[in-house]
């Protein structure tokens, strides 16, 4: 288990905390969390008399070291039943016991049109579970999938002037979407895909969730949340960067990803106007403004490296130009990520 970072607290502590200045301390004064547990075990008696499935009022009663060597188990859990199949009765929570069945028109995705004709599916990638807060922070997982992409046919992309590695705005009536290209026949025409993991915190505009239309089930609440009409085109980036920083940044561009990679993070970076000075840009970037980095410069293709060192330690580095970075990003990354290991100069 994580510590807690920084002065972060516990949900329950920060609620009861809200509870005690509303004037409400006596309600909400829980010693620890398995009082809180057991107050909740109490509360599902109830819930299972009134014919609920979910009772665990057998762990009512459990002690503060039972409950930090408590091991999942199957509910319900309480006098009358223990572990089981779910409705293993055959009966369902209705007065009579049956199962209700009602009639449910169901609504097609927005269908692609003039001003939207591609259709967007969301999902998941391998490496990653739903927005990142904890699979984000290992250095592994973040690797194999660095960067939020969409995915798109050949087809699709030879028609806007989409190449390999270009980013690509994604529109709806409901919001925007930067992500880069992944060309492939993987999907079908008309369609194209994009992971729905990265948020603010890891990206600048990678929320899929504002492209989605806010279209619920009519009974049960369920967001339709898997699929939306949508317009794209190339974003006209004038520059683009990659960065490794020991330290964790926030950049300031138009688009920016960032991914952990051991002791430190990798940021990829975009813009549609040239920063002026270079040496400035990355000393806001990497929050270095005393500091003198070694710089190399190709002005003919409009090539600039800047590399910062601690010592023989290098801590942040920037190789910007006017196209995609063309770099062996993960060779670079697995030589310069021992903090120990003095790298070369430029």
């Amino acid at each position: 288990m994580l510590a807690a970072p920084g002065q972060a607290r516990d949900d329950w502590r920060i609620l009861a905390g809200v509870a005690a200045r509303m004037g409400w301390a006596s309600a909400f004064n829980w010693p620890d969390a398995s009082a809180i547990f057991r107050e909740y075990a109490a509360l599902s008696g109830v819930a299972g008399a009134l014919g609920s499935d979910f009772d665990i009022s057998d762990l009512a009663r459990l002690s503060d070291d039972g409950y930090d060597r408590l091991a999942p188990f199957a509910w319900p859990q309480n006098p009358r039943q223990t572990g089981g199949r779910f409705f293993g009765s055959g009966r369902f929570h209705t007065p009579d016991g049956r199962a209700r069945m009602l009639p449910i028109r169901p609504g097609l995705p927005t269908a692609p049109g003039p001003d939207a004709p591609f259709r967007l599916n969301t999902g998941r990638i391998r490496d990653q579970w739903h927005t990142m807060t904890r699979s984000a922070k290992s250095p592994r997982l973040s690797q194999h999938l660095a960067e939020p992409f969409v995915e798109l046919h050949p087809a699709d992309a030879a028609r806007p002037g989409i190449a390999a590695a270009d980013l690509v705005r994604l529109e709806t009536a409901q919001g925007t979407a930067i992500l880069r290209a992944l060309i492939s026949d993987r999907v079908a025409p008309g369609e194209v895909f994009a992971p729905m993991h990265w948020t603010a915190e890891t990206a600048s505009a990678a929320r899929i969730d504002a492209l989605v239309p806010a279209v619920v089930d009519p009974v049960s609440g369920q967001p339709e949340s898997k699929a939306a009409a949508v317009a794209l085109r190339r974003f006209a980036a004038r520059w683009y960067g990659f960065a490794v920083s020991a330290a964790e940044i926030f950049p300031q561009a138009d688009y920016w990803a960032k991914s952990r990679i051991r002791n430190g993070w990798r940021i990829e970076l975009a813009g549609v106007q040239t920063p002026p000075d270079w040496a400035a840009y990355a000393a806001v970037l990497f929050g270095l403004p005393h500091s003198n980095p070694s710089v190399l410069t190709d002005r003919a293709r409009g090539l600039t490296r800047l590399a910062y060192y601690q010592g023989d330690r290098l801590i942040a580095t920037l190789f910007a130009g006017p196209d995609p970075v063309a770099l062996a990003q993960a060779a670079f990354i697995a030589g310069n990520q021992n903090p120990g290991r003095s790298a070369p100069r430029a």
